[in-house]
């Protein structure tokens, strides 16, 4: 039985089936990275003593002429991902998506979708029909067979490859556990012949010491009312803010937490939408010591086609350093 320690868990790792000593130092790098308009893709990496041990990917996308990811995971060093999760088939969380599961996965990484997402793909756009191809064709390829599986309600995501890092008697578990899509309101749409793409989001939670990382993908309220608030901790360290801001997905804020160190939200720019919703950041602002967007708040002062909000973490007391890069900007 796992006892509470200072710094970590008192050791019990025996238990996972990867185990990472370090002598000195464990980070979370975590990129949240938005484009001009449109798209969104979180990538971080668990650094132990320097090297990354464990790399994870949320979503894809990629201008025509920049992608942010595949220039840090090579400067990084990172030649396969360990973790892929695609939290729903909108084009803006999913262009590019492809490429990089043929390029960054292999036998050891495992790949997240949410449950029956594919029941309908019809509707979904080119890029992510051909997405659902290459993955259907990959499941029926003894070759090229990938570790697929599927998210709904709480899950563990690490239940098939658990992680353990540990320095001395300290035991760091990482944990990656989803509370949505919920499988009741999917099961309803399915019998009525709907298919309502942010309803299939995945949002999880990454655990790490005493850090928690909020990645939400585009969950929206009539989603989020269905999660228990007991499950969360009253302070997140990273709010990766819901659906680009909208008023939509505000009952985020209700799930337990009363403080945030750093809260973000990309932007989304297109037809009448401009996202994220000024009021609704107002209201982040209130629980977050540090609000980010990946837009400057005047998109005509926009000079880059991205922006990129680095933060890293130190697990062992909790510090962080947060840098901007492109169009990313402190919300005022």
């Amino acid at each position: 039985m796992y006892k509470p320690h200072i710094d970590g868990i008192v050791n019990n790792s025996n238990k996972y089936k990867n185990i990472v000593f370090f002598q000195k130092s464990l980070l979370v790098e975590t990129y949240i990275i938005g484009y001009k308009t449109e798209g969104e893709t979180i990538l971080f990496f668990i650094r132990a003593d320097g090297g990354v041990s464990f790399s994870g990917l949320v979503d894809c996308y990629r201008s025509k002429d920049i992608d942010i990811v595949s220039s840090i995971l090579r400067e990084s060093g990172v030649n396969k991902l360990n973790f892929i999760c695609w939290t729903h088939p909108d084009l803006d969380h999913s262009k590019g998506l492809k490429e990089m599961i043929k390029q960054y996965s292999s036998s050891e990484t495992n790949i997240w979708i949410p449950e029956g997402v594919d029941a309908k793909e019809i509707s979904c756009s080119e890029e992510v029909k051909n997405l659902f191809a290459y993955l259907k064709q990959c499941a029926r390829s003894m070759e090229t067979e990938l570790n697929v599986y599927s998210v709904s309600d709480k899950k563990d995501l690490t239940y098939y490859d658990s992680l353990c890092f540990q320095k001395g008697i300290d035991a760091f578990p990482l944990n990656l556990i989803s509370y949505t899509p919920n499988s009741k309101i999917m099961r309803k749409q399915n019998y009525l012949d709907k298919f309502i793409r942010n309803d299939r989001s995945i949002f999880f939670v990454l655990s790490l010491g005493q850090v928690r990382i909020w990645l939400t993908g585009d969950i929206e309220d009539a989603t989020i009312e269905q999660i228990p608030k007991e499950f969360f901790a009253e302070h997140i360290h990273i709010l990766k803010i819901p659906h680009h801001g909208s008023g939509t997905s505000t009952k985020i804020m209700e799930l337990g937490w009363t403080d945030c160190d750093v809260a973000c939200s990309t932007v989304y720019r297109k037809g009448r939408s401009h996202l994220p919703d000024e009021k609704v950041m107002a209201q982040y602002k209130k629980l977050a010591e540090n609000l980010y967007c990946t837009g400057n708040e005047d998109r005509h002062k926009e000079k880059q086609e991205y922006g990129m909000v680095k933060v890293v973490t130190n697990v062992l007391d909790n510090s962080y350093t947060t840098v901007v890069q492109g169009n990313a900007e402190i919300w005022n």
